[in-house]
């Protein structure tokens, strides 16, 4: 969608009368994935052991209730890949995509910062919250960030093909917040298993640490480009009818499975 090319209006004035509600649902949604995710991993004491079932489940769960509270009013991207996918995938214009991603580097930033304020400094030693590679290479990092970010992006791609307004998906929320706790499990001691850029750069601002930070910037956003565009062009089916409102109008909210109250 053009940038003049809204409801009510044009210009830039119209273009935020259009989304603001979207991009404040991302920037909240944003800043809770990355306050409460990334706290699962900090040590409080020294000698303390962070399971990977922490961040798995916390990652997880997260998702699940961000997309459930905020789905309807922003399609709960909270992830720059995710955003790149819907452009992809032909579901968002660069204008709007271009104000999500800012709306989410601002959550992650807010996020992080509030996490920062609340921790005594005993537990912030060191690089707490970062993403580096710690057990790979850093090139055998960031192709573990592509797979598992493509296969996220799958997941929304074949969830946005599959939506249908008058039939929405309720279980989507369940199928996110599963998808990305198995994800943290399968590459969270190899990557860290960021899958998102917007929450490895958070940290790093903070610390000041960018050890092979291409790698969340790379992997990720690699990895939903192809995923998306293996999806849209290979594994799906074609179909005779138009998607989205069946006029040639790109679906504006990308995984907006829940009917308005």
């Amino acid at each position: 969608m053009a940038l003049d090319d809204v409801e009510g209006g044009q210009g830039p004035a119209a273009w935020l009368r259009r989304w603001w509600r979207a991009l404040l649902a991302e920037v909240v949604a944003t800043l809770l994935l990355v306050l409460l995710g990334v706290a699962s991993l900090i040590k409080l004491k020294p000698e303390q052991d962070v399971p990977l079932t922490n961040p798995a489940l916390a990652f997880g769960f997260v998702v699940l209730m961000n997309i459930q509270a905020f789905g309807a009013t922003s399609g709960a991207h909270m992830n720059p890949a995710v955003t790149l996918a819907a452009v992809l995938y032909g579901d968002m214009a660069l204008a709007t995509a271009a104000g999500y991603v800012a709306a989410q580097l601002a959550g992650a930033l807010l996020g992080f910062g509030a996490l920062y304020a609340l921790l005594p400094a005993a537990a912030l030693r060191g690089h707490a919250g970062c993403t580096w590679p710690a057990a790979v290479t850093p090139l055998a990092a960031a192709a573990v960030e592509a797979a598992l970010t493509g296969l996220l992006a799958l997941l929304c791609c074949g969830l946005w093909r599959q939506h249908d307004p008058a039939r929405p998906d309720h279980t989507a929320p369940i199928k996110f917040g599963l998808g990305v706790a198995g994800l943290v499990y399968a590459g969270g001691e190899l990557s860290g298993a960021s899958l998102n850029p917007a929450r490895s750069l958070a940290p790093a601002i903070f610390h000041n640490f960018w050890q092979d930070h291409w790698v969340y910037w790379l992997g990720p956003l690699g990895g939903a480009a192809l995923g998306t565009l293996l999806h849209r062009y290979v594994i799906a089916p074609p179909v005779a009818a138009t998607r989205a409102d069946g006029n040639g109008v790109p679906e504006r909210l990308p995984l907006q499975d829940k009917t308005a109250v």
